[in-house]
């Protein structure tokens, strides 16, 4: 019997997905009264996990993976692709809810929830980690898209927490094109302001920013017809998320820059970061350009895995065996 790759991968996702929805759902933990980097706190804050795997006597197997933008740790957990891009073998994988994803708490979930920036997700994360789960080290911290924002952050704001950082289309900071897509979306979920039919219609025009640049061009025209537009977009629209909650995460992704949180420059990165580090950009990506990190990768001197498919910011799973490959030797 002729087994062909994609068969075996597809076996492989089979059996992650039954095993992520043999696991026990989300936990959630109160890390008490926390202080954003604004100085406002949030009384009672909520911090959203799930776990995967057995941690071994050492505690030395514990990864973090944190959520990517609009998405949740179910999202993460019960995603076929994780399997598809880490070797879980052996690990302990926490799958943690940043702020504002709508589970840990968030403005739709939390009353005068403040502005928080992707330090506060990983400081609220830290918090999880070592008082909740009782860990004093991890082997590392692993981000795709905002969750490699927060990858990024934790090199540089608990150094010596963690042996290796995995940043998947993340960035150190961002770039004038993010910026632009971040403040677009932004200005059309404020300008609704509290009336539910301008939200409504906001919020298509957000999501058709999103659809517009999560692929590529030639990936949308090759793949989609013009027939299907109207019935592609109704299905993304029905799934979007609450416009607090992606107001909230968009303006921490906007204000996001490792350089000005840690106080340096690329230049003296270096004497900050102790952790090895991998990045995995994507050269056609609209949504978190790989300008920066393929600069940081120079400058730092780590791993820089380049994906050069035409499927735009989702190129980590058109090229899932590319990016799990790195992962595992990076990792061992």
């Amino acid at each position: 019997m002729n087994i062909t790759a994609k068969t075996i991968s597809f076996l492989f996702s089979v059996c992650w997905a039954i095993l992520a929805t043999a696991q026990p759902g989300v936990k959630i933990a109160d890390i008490g009264a926390f202080e954003t980097t604004g100085g406002d706190v949030i009384p009672s804050c909520q911090i959203g996990y799930r776990t995967v795997g057995q941690l071994n006597s050492e505690k030395s197997n514990a990864i973090l993976w944190p959520t990517w933008f609009t998405g949740t740790s179910d999202d993460l957990f019960t995603s076929p692709a994780m399997g598809d891009l880490l070797d879980t073998a052996g690990l302990y994988i926490i799958f943690v809810d940043a702020l504002a994803d709508g589970i840990s708490s968030s403005p739709s979930n939390t009353v005068d929830f403040p502005d928080v920036t992707i330090r506060d997700m990983v400081n609220s994360q830290y918090i999880l980690v070592t008082r909740h789960l009782g860990l004093s080290h991890l082997a590392a911290v692993v981000g795709i898209s905002m969750g490699g924002m927060q990858a990024f952050e934790w090199a540089v704001a608990y150094p010596s927490f963690m042996d290796k950082v995995i940043s998947i289309v993340g960035t150190p900071r961002q770039s004038f094109y993010d910026l632009l897509v971040w403040q677009a979306q932004i200005a059309l979920i404020e300008g609704a302001g509290d009336n539910q039919a301008k939200q409504e219609e906001a919020m298509k025009r957000v999501v058709d920013i999103s659809v517009m640049n999560l692929q590529t061009p030639a990936l949308l025209a090759r793949t989609l017809s013009p027939d299907s537009l109207d019935i592609y977009m109704s299905r993304q629209y029905v799934q979007a998320m609450a416009p607090a909650d992606r107001l909230a995460q968009l303006k921490a992704m906007k204000n996001h820059d490792i350089y000005k949180s840690a106080n340096t420059d690329p230049a003296t990165i270096k004497t900050i970061i102790t952790a090895q580090m991998l990045l995995v950009v994507s050269v056609q990506d609209h949504v978190v350009n790989p300008f920066h990190s393929v600069a940081f990768s120079k400058s730092f001197g780590c791993k820089l895995v380049e994906l050069t498919g035409d499927c735009g910011h989702l190129a980590p799973w058109c090229e899932a065996g590319k990016v799990k490959k790195a992962i595992t030797a990076f990792l061992k």
